[in-house]
């Protein structure tokens, strides 16, 4: 069962880095911070990804081999040490231009700098390895290889806790290698982004050995540092500093690195130097520098003074990479927040590139919107997204489909379960808003402390939840659990301080408390002690549990005027409670997904609770490490059947987690959010980086569940899912929108119709591979192998292969369609259009190209209704029903227009395909005579006892063969002189199956009458046809007979 991705791309994600091939300038590769490699080979126009199949999703780091640029090389593990950054599993290595990759190694260095590869030897490699980003160790420093990988020696190692961000060639001699050393440290409570370990280094041998510089740099503790340097002058080296306030800013230095300046005070800011801090110096223009920032920033004079590069208008901020045309100075390629920019005039104006489909996604939710769900995310950078599952259009799911209800970075989001136009929907820190689609306002309802109560600490993905039993009540949670009963117009609070209420500055980093005046840089991330995560009983109103991000789980029962402390969790101390939720089928059940990645520990925690916490027992089962458990669902009809989106990809467990099986079809990705549209069996995962993923109808899953047999049958179709009846529209020229161009994104919709299920334990054998089967067994015995026999041989070669069949059946029982699906082993899906057979003739060879507006045939309309479904198979032994049979109901959309009778228009649409059946069986039935007729007067010729008199006779049924074509076909003297003629029988038959096929209306009038008097033509024709083929044609075939004409084909 494939996954299907909804993008959106309308603003990308994250790029970490940029490469770009030095002699094919249309090949780019380009690292999404948190989802893979991608690569294009015509500047952009289409993408593919490289990395799907790889251990790591999140790449910090790429690079091309000077000596050979088919040779890539991908660190793992983005650089930024956000918040929410993924973690590394080493460097990678493809010979092929991305093609194939192998894992080189420094597995433990989790979050790789940058990537150095010796101009004059490709096999000597220099790496900037960060380390862990969350504990002490790993492989951190610079690490160096002589033989393209194959080993690493540790050349710079400072200590457990600094690694090296950043490294640079000097461009005139690779032998002088300057190093960024960096010291920082995130926990749950803080990030301290710096330390005395933070410094440069410089080695003169190749990065065999290193000293670090001194003069003119700061002398108290400093955190990221970002270099560059610049072939216009390579005695010329800049960095930029995070350190204290009187020591910042950007430095130069005029003598390779041996003494400094400072120039300016300036440093990246925004969410913090950590997530920028990055330099690129111009190869043309020793004076010019562009510093990676919220807005990019330029020097024009080596420092002295710095100015935003762009005017924030015309591309999104939070720029993490740029590339720099080595001919062309003004064109850069920009890597940001919200995906890839080009420009050619050094910023003043800026093309995006809107089809790379790789956001980072918080949360989701779905609405109950019919005929199709509405989808609401919460993202990285990119506010809050709003857009359909599927729609009603042939194409799919287009970036203009999606729209943002609300900016700034997007976190919990919910729909008013009565109204999928009323949506609630937040950025940081707790800024939560309620919004009508319907005038496209949003209203701040944010819940506001008391006079005199202290004050309130939002997480920055504050947990919301809309209450299952009142759909105006919304729970909402700061360090404590708000309640309003009027969607947010006025709120209670129902429960103190949840949390431990610990002071992050109190708090460890590399295993001490650090002053309140050390590096710390908590600007851009939560408030500390708040809560995560709530749930309310479906079943019990007024039980709901909370989660928060120091690891407690707590209990009310009575609506929150009393609250329990769950104990036993068997969690490390602080953890952060990722996820809560309620059981489905029994309200004293409740589960926890937790995880402590934040301390280094990358251990899946798990529980379930059947006393609403006072004992546990994990779900873990056999999760494999690092899958971190973010979100988790129960099946609302197999208890036992739940979803996990985890750090590691989406899993299913049949069995209450005692196992767990990774969904495939998907890339390397985490999933941050798992939801199930309960009305649809849809399973719906929000990954952080590559968008939305949809399973459409689930419904098979179940089968996994204990006690289960279908997987154990023949064969077994499973329960089919209602259909809507509607015609897709097409919004553009033609199916495919061909007039946008090949870089246009748009998803795809499920196939139209009814979507079937199903699932055969092995393979069909034909009675040949059943032969060759028990041949190969007797031969791996020794054994003699008896020769078959020519007529089994004869019947092997004389049968067909099994077929598999869907056969639709409508209430009365009448059947009206089949549909043939793989007749493999496993698991498979195929649809029906709702549609009737083609009436045409079947295309034996379909053309090899065929316009985009000349569409296949299609069939007729089937009515709404109930229909049955029946899997078949058949053999040379016949045919034979597996499993059994599975109804549906085939459902109108309901925007018809008023007095549509649906039954009247399929009843139409048949008889339509009806009279197109008799159109082209007289047509195949003309253009046999007219061949017949052409081999007749060919024969003629070498017929010498025939009358000459049959010239005559022959053009005399030529003449009323040319009346009977003109009658289906048109006049073909007056259609060559481009000349208007009265409509043929086959013109009256066309227009109606053109203009009214591809609608659920009533027939206009006009159509009805086009169609009894195709009919009566029709009528007409096949008695006339009849007679020329009894009459006059049979006389002519007598008389050449008689004449002992030649055998006539």
């Amino acid at each position: 069962m494939p996954f299907r991705s909804i993008g959106p791309s309308l603003m990308s994600g994250r790029i970490a880095d940029i490469a770009v091939h030095p002699t094919a300038p249309g090949t780019w590769y380009v690292a999404v911070g948190s989802g893979g490699v991608w690569k294009t080979t015509n500047a952009g126009t289409t993408w593919t990804p490289l990395f799907d199949d790889q251990t790591s999703y999140s790449i910090g780091e790429i690079t091309l081999d000077p000596t050979n640029p088919d040779v890539v090389w991908v660190g793992t593990g983005e650089n930024v040490s956000g918040r929410h950054v993924g973690w590394g599993d080493g460097v990678y290595r493809s010979r092929d231009a991305g093609r194939t990759w192998q894992r080189m190694g420094l597995p433990r260095s989790e979050h790789i700098g940058r990537i150095l590869i010796d101009p004059r030897d490709g096999n000597r490699i220099l790496v900037a390895a960060e380390g862990p980003l969350w504990a002490a160790g790993g492989e951190r420093g610079v690490y160096r290889s002589t033989d393209g990988g194959t080993t690493w020696t540790p050349v710079l190692q400072i200590d457990e806790n600094t690694g090296v961000t950043d490294l640079e060639f000097d461009p005139s001699n690779p032998d002088i290698v300057y190093a960024a050393a960096y010291q920082r440290r995130r926990h749950v409570w803080g990030f301290l982004a710096g330390g005395p370990g933070s410094g440069l280094w410089k080695s003169v041998d190749n990065g065999k050995t290193w000293r670090r510089l001194k003069t003119g740099l700061p002398g108290g503790d400093m955190g990221k540092i970002g270099l560059a340097v610049t072939p216009a002058d390579p005695a010329r080296v800049y960095a930029t500093i995070e350190a204290g306030e009187e020591e910042r800013g950007f430095y130069r230095s005029r003598d390779r690195g041996e003494s400094w300046e400072r120039q300016n005070d300036y440093i990246s800011g925004g969410t913090g130097p950590h997530y920028y801090q990055e330099l690129e110096a111009s190869p043309l223009d020793a004076d010019r520098v562009y510093q990676m920032d919220v807005f990019l920033h330029v020097t024009r004079n080596g420092g002295a003074t710095m100015e935003t590069l762009e005017t924030g208008h015309d591309k999104h901020s939070d720029n993490h990479a740029l590339w720099i045309d080595p001919a062309n100075g003004d064109h850069l390629l920009v890597g940001t927040d919200a995906g890839l920019y080009e420009t050619f005039d050094e910023g003043r104006t800026f093309r995006h590139f809107p089809n790379l489909p790789v956001p980072q996604i918080y949360k989701v939710a779905l609405s109950n919107r019919e005929p199709f769900f509405d989808v609401l995310i919460g993202l990285q950078d990119q506010g809050t997204l709003h857009g359909p599952s599927r729609t009603l259009n042939m194409d799919g799911i287009r970036n203009q489909d999606w729209y943002v209800p609300l900016g700034a970075d997007g976190y919990g989001v919910a729909f008013d379960p009565r109204d999928p136009d009323l949506l609630y929907l937040m950025w940081q820190e707790g800024m939560l808003y309620r919004r009508d689609r319907r005038n496209e306002e949003a209203l701040m309802i944010r819940p506001q402390p008391a006079e005199g109560d202290a004050p309130e600490r939002w997480n920055w993905d504050a947990p919301l939840l809309v209450s299952p039993h009142r759909p105006d009540r919304i729970y909402y949670g700061s360090q404590r659990v708000w309640q309003s009963d009027d969607r947010g117009d006025s709120w209670t609070p129902i429960s103190g301080d949840l949390t431990d209420g610990r002071n992050r500055y109190e708090q460890k980093f590399f295993g001490r408390v650090w002053s309140v005046d050390a590096l710390h840089d908590n600007g851009a991330m939560s408030k500390y002690a708040t809560t995560t995560a709530i749930s309310e009983s479906p079943l019990r109103e007024g039980t709901l549990t909370v989660g928060t991000d120091d690891g407690l789980v707590q209990v009310t029962t009575d609506g929150g005027r009393s609250w329990r402390r769950t104990t036993a969790l068997p969690l490390p101390a602080l953890s952060f409670v990722n996820d809560v939720e309620m059981s489905l089928h029994d309200a004293d059940t409740l589960y926890v997904a937790a995880d402590n990645h934040k301390t280094g520990d990358f251990t899946p925690y798990l529980f379930e609770s059947t006393d609403l916490g006072r004992t546990w027992r994990s779900m873990a089962g056999d999760l494999p490490p690092g899958a971190i458990v973010w979100a988790l669902q129960q099946d609302h009809l197999q208890p036992d059947l739940f979803f996990a989106g985890t750090e590691r990809g989406l899993f299913v467990s049949p069995d209450r987690g005692a196992h767990w099986l990774k969904l495939g079809g998907l890339p390397t990705i985490p999933f941050r959010d798992v939801k199930l549209h309960r009305r649809d069996n849809d399973l719906v995962g929000a990954t952080f980086g590559r968008g939305v993923y949809v399973l459409d109808d689930y419904t098979p899953l179940r089968s996994l569940t204990a006690g289960a047999k279908a997987l154990a049958d023949e064969g077994t179709l499973f329960p089919i899912r209602d259909a809507w009846w509607f015609v897709p529209w097409q919004p553009g020229q033609a199916p495919g929108r061909p007039e946008l161009g090949s870089d246009d994104f748009t998803a795809a919709n499920p196939p139209h119709g009814a979507l079937f299920t199903y699932h055969l334990r092995e393979t069909p054998a034909t009675a040949r591979e059943t032969r060759k089967r028990d041949e190969k067994a007797l031969r791996g015995k020794g054994a003699d192998i008896s020769f078959p026999g020519f007529d089994r041989l004869r019947a092997e070669a004389l049968e067909t292969d099994p077929k598999v069949l869907l056969i639709v059946s409508d209430a009365a029982g009448r059947k009206v369609r089949w549909i043939e699906g793989p007749a493999r082993e496993g698991l498979h899906r195929v649809s029906w259009d709702l549609r009737g057979p083609v009436p045409d003739p079947v295309e034996l060879d379909p053309p090899a190209f065929r316009a985009p507006w000349e569409a296949p045939p299609t069939g007729p309309l089937v009515a709404p209704g109930r229909y049955t479904a029946e899997l078949v198979l058949v053999t040379a032994g016949g045919a034979r029903s597996l499993g059994a049979a599975q109804s549906f109901e085939v459902k109108p959309v309901p925007n018809l227009p008023p007095g549509t009778d649906p039954a009247a228009v399929a009843a139409f649409q048949g008889e339509t395909a009806e009279a197109a059946r008799r159109l082209e069986a007289a047509k195949g039935e003309l253009g046999r005579l007219k061949d017949r007729l052409r081999s007749l007067r060919a024969t003629l010729g070498e017929t010498p006892k025939a009358d000459p008199a049959l010239h005559a006779a022959l053009d005399t049924v030529s003449r009323t063969l040319a009346d009977l074509d003109r009658r289906v076909n048109g006049d073909p003297i007056r259609q060559a002189l481009e000349e208007p003629e009265a409509p043929s029988i086959g013109e009256r038959i066309g227009a109606i199956r053109n203009g009214h096929w591809q609608t659920r209306q009533m027939p206009t009038a006009t159509q009805r009458r086009d169609l009894a008097i195709a009919t009566a033509g029709l009528d007409a024709l096949e008695h006339d046809l009849k007679a020329l083929i009894a009459g006059d044609l049979a006389k002519l075939e007598e008389a050449f007979a008689a004449a002992g004409a030649p055998w006539i084909p």
